[in-house]
């Protein structure tokens, strides 16, 4: 490789953050001259690193993402952890993780959806773990957006253990349940930012991922509700609902699902000590 190109990997890895899990080798690889100093452009320019690379690392997996969905985050997998800890499969469970409480281990298969989708690194993941501990995973991946379709469609392909049992489908959950049967669990990461937060997002994220995976109305609650009553139709009896917020949304998302009717409703932690995840129990 050219001083030139090892100037210009220099550069690209200054330019990204260390959660993208930027691999410098690959990368020397994957990308040569032109198509090099392209991808920095791009960086320079605020795209996103893992928009770029065309990757992301989330839990134990590595999904694939483009422009048109949302980047997994790190915050993210807070939800994976706690609906584990449900199952009583977190053996490491820490922190708030340790108030949830555990299930008892007769079931024989899970069944759950992950709403508004996006990559598919929620419900993907979440199967993977009951996989690995000897249970069926019976899953379904919902969304509206058809790039996040074909997106959660690709990652089933490259990342599930069992693809064979999850299913995507298309559907706005803005518009009531879709007919996809009884379920132990509903996981999710809606869009939670304000109207006004978007205006003073950081144009990385703002000029770049997708407004339809971000935007929820004046207060940034206008999907919880919804999914709630997506839940109550059909959460079976003991089933949760795990739903992802922003860091100041706890109380007014356990709020609805009080009001709603959810049981012993509880707000966990995430690894920054921030309010992330907020749980319901039917």
């Amino acid at each position: 490789m050219t001083s030139g190109n090892e100037e210009l990997l220099n550069l690209l890895q200054k330019s990204g953050d260390d959660e993208a899990g930027l691999d410098l080798k690959i990368l020397s690889e994957e990308y040569k001259d032109e198509a090099l100093t392209k991808a920095v452009m791009r960086r320079a320019e605020g795209e996103p690193l893992a928009y770029i690379l065309g990757y992301r690392h989330f839990y134990k997996e590595c999904y694939k993402v483009c422009p048109g969905v949302l980047i997994p985050r790190g915050d993210t997998e807070t939800v994976v952890e706690s609906a584990l800890k449900f199952l009583g499969l977190n053996d490491m469970a820490t922190g708030d993780l340790l108030n949830i409480p555990s299930r008892e281990k007769d079931y024989s298969e899970i069944r759950f959806a992950d709403l508004c989708t996006g990559t598919g690194c929620i419900g993907i993941s979440f199967a993977n773990e009951i996989v690995r501990a000897g249970v069926k995973a019976s899953g379904v991946l919902v969304d509206v957006s058809d790039t996040a379709i074909d997106v959660a469609s690709s990652n089933v392909a490259s990342q599930a253990l069992k693809p064979e049992d999850i299913r995507i489908i298309k559907h706005d959950v803005l518009s009531g349940a879709p007919d996809i049967g009884q379920l132990d669990l509903i996981l999710s990461n809606p869009p939670y930012i304000t109207d006004k937060e978007m205006d003073e997002l950081d144009g990385v994220v703002k000029d770049h991922e997708p407004d339809l995976a971000l935007r929820a109305g004046e207060k940034g609650l206008d999907f919880y509700g919804p999914i709630l009553d997506i839940a109550r139709s059909l959460l079976k009896e003991g089933g949760a609902l795990i739903v992802e917020h922003g860091f100041d949304q706890g109380d007014p998302v356990r709020d609805i699902f009080e009001r709603g009717g959810l049981k012993n409703c509880m707000t966990v932690r995430d690894y920054g000590s921030n309010p992330r995840v907020t749980i319901g129990f039917k």
